[in-house]
């Protein structure tokens, strides 16, 4: 790779000549570069390499040579430039650049998008941290999530209308209400060229059993090729729509879950992972894939970090904003962020201090703590309740007084994702209305989870729903809120039966309202903030169908470019 003092040998000649082919003797360019003749040599025929000049060296002591310039000095600072970019080394980038802001941003700009590359269609994205957990049997995050459903499989999984359809499974049937049927596809295969068998179904179906979101799934069995039973303890009349959880995407089973599947997985999906490390996800169509090949052959997930990431999405105030009709679509997260009160174990156990911080750390206040600037740019609104339009949050002390003497020394705990863009600053406004009373905060930053989740008493987390449906609110309470480890037992208990007794009902629309409304009036989770999702057209360029979903993202899979 070319180094920055191959450029400033490059400029040096450039300006020397003003840019203009030259006829001239090798002894006058060792006194322009500084260089022995030697040295001279070896930088001529390594700007050669690069395509940067052509050297034509003549015969003949005496004679003059000639240089040509191939490239001007921008040029070759854009394309170093991009080198950098390619190896994640962001800081280097921005030096070849002269440290312009501006310049860089252009760069990156012209790089990310959708191109043509060795004669695939290539989508680069940007985004901010790393995508580094793709397990669906772990904790994960929206974008995750997202990723995890351009990868994985499951039995059905939801189309963009937030209806269940076909997906390993082309069909289905219910025997009876605590026994299902599903008819599968035949020669699909995973990424690692493996084929799909009913062991591999039966397995992931068994698995799920163990986890609180399917544990009234008795056992799956494969009574002959291709079709799958699943037995269940109790009746469920929407066995479809659950697995089209991210927890119910099919794995091999003869594959060892480690940190490199977590990285690198083997599905079944329309994309494999070809590469996943701290500067780039790169995902390649699968030719093997059971349904429509992907359009778009390569996706390449760039990762921009905090400290350069305005330099990419340029904030709302920037005179560079995007402006309007630059967005396809935009709507409002379909969940909320909130505060997690340890309702078992932490100082929220105490009806007192739940109501007490219910009151203090209220999204009116917490917002006025944080930057405006901060505040347009994630688009925050209050969350009067868990979904945008449900008000659960009910009237608000002004004056909220904590139950300990003024005198008495309290630290409250608080855990959150170390990697996101909102949350320090909603812990920073924490410690500010806290501090009010006398009450010290003390901040945990976690990657998956903390190492003694009883000692925190506050989880700060987002909802990541994964589509609009009220029903989605299931996925979330009983598979990745933690609520079941931080509320009581009987108010867990309670949560549990109001699902189950809606899914031993036929035909009724889940009780969304009613379990969100519970969960704030025990004080259980404090709603605080919804945000705007949406899709730039200066990232999707030319893309058809890059409609925003409920994570924030687009179906890879559904796009296609529109020639110019």
């Amino acid at each position: 790779m070319s180094s920055p003092r191959l450029r400033t040998q490059f400029e040096r000649l450039f300006e020397h000549f003003q840019g203009e082919d030259a006829a001239i003797q090798l002894d006058e360019l060792t006194d322009i570069l500084c260089c022995t003749r030697r040295n001279t040599r070896i930088v001529l025929s390594k700007l050669t390499e690069e395509g940067w000049i052509e050297w034509i060296p003549a015969a003949g002591r005496g004679k003059q040579s000639q240089l040509i310039f191939k490239r001007n000095k921008y040029d070759v600072s854009d394309n170093l430039a991009k080198r950098y970019l390619e190896e994640g080394k962001i800081e280097h980038a921005l030096a070849v650049l002269d440290n312009d802001p501006a310049r860089l941003t252009q760069v990156f700009q012209g790089y990310l998008g959708v191109s043509h590359l060795e004669g695939q269609q290539v989508m680069r994205l940007p985004y901010y941290r790393q995508l580094a957990t793709l397990n669906p049997l772990k904790p994960t995050r929206r974008s995750e999530q997202h990723i995890i459903r351009q990868i994985f499989s499951g039995l059905t999984q939801l189309d963009e209308r937030g209806e269940v359809e076909a997906d390993l499974a082309h069909h289905w049937e219910m025997i009876q209400p605590n026994h299902w049927r599903f008819y599968l596809r035949s020669g699909v295969r995973f990424h690692n060229g493996d084929r799909l068998v009913m062991d591999d179904v039966v397995k992931s179906i068994q698995r799920l059993s163990t986890l609180t979101l399917f544990e009234h799934i008795d056992y799956a069995s494969s009574p002959t090729s291709n079709i799958v039973d699943i037995h269940l303890h109790t009746d469920d009349y929407y066995l479809p729509l659950l697995l089209t959880e991210t927890q119910a995407k099919i794995l091999q089973s003869q594959i060892e879950q480690n940190d490199e599947f977590d990285l690198v997985p083997n599905g079944t999906g329309p994309y494999k992972v070809v590469r996943n490390d701290e500067t780039r996800l790169v995902l390649e169509g699968f030719e093997h894939f059971f349904g429509y090949r992907p359009l778009i052959e390569r996706v390449e997930v760039w990762v921009i970090d905090q400290a350069h990431s305005s330099m990419v999405y340029p904030s709302l105030t920037h005179p560079n904003m995007p402006q309007e009709g630059q967005f396809t679509d935009v709507e409002l997260d379909p969940g909320c962020t909130y505060l997690l009160l340890n309702r078992r174990e932490g100082i929220a156990k105490d009806n007192l201090w739940a109501e007490y911080l219910s009151h203090k750390l209220n999204p009116f206040s917490l917002l006025r703590h944080i930057p405006d600037q901060k505040v347009i740019e994630l688009g925050l609104l209050h969350a009067h309740g868990l979904k945008p339009g449900w008000h659960h949050s009910g009237m608000l002390n002004p004056c909220p007084t904590p139950p300990i003497n003024m005198d008495d020394k309290i630290e409250i705990t608080v855990a959150y994702h170390a990697k996101h863009p909102l949350f320090p600053y909603v812990v920073q406004s924490m410690k500010a209305l806290l501090k009010e009373d006398g009450i010290q905060l003390k901040a945990l930053k976690y990657d998956l989870t903390v190492d003694d989740p009883d000692n925190v008493d506050i989880w700060l987390k987002p909802m990541g729903l994964a589509n609009n449906r009220k029903d989605a609110l299931i996925g979330w309470l009983l598979g990745y809120s933690d609520i079941s480890t931080m509320s009581t037992n009987d108010n867990f208990t309670e949560w549990k039966n109001l699902v189950s007794h809606w899914r031993q009902t036929a035909n009724t629309e889940f009780p969304a309202k009613e379990l969100a409304k519970q969960l704030v009036e025990t004080k259980q989770l404090i709603p605080m903030f919804h945000c705007w999702l949406g899709v730039s057209h200066e990232q999707c360029g030319s893309l058809q169908n890059a409609t925003c979903n409920a994570l924030g993202w687009f179906d890879f899979s559904q796009v296609w470019v529109k020639p110019e």
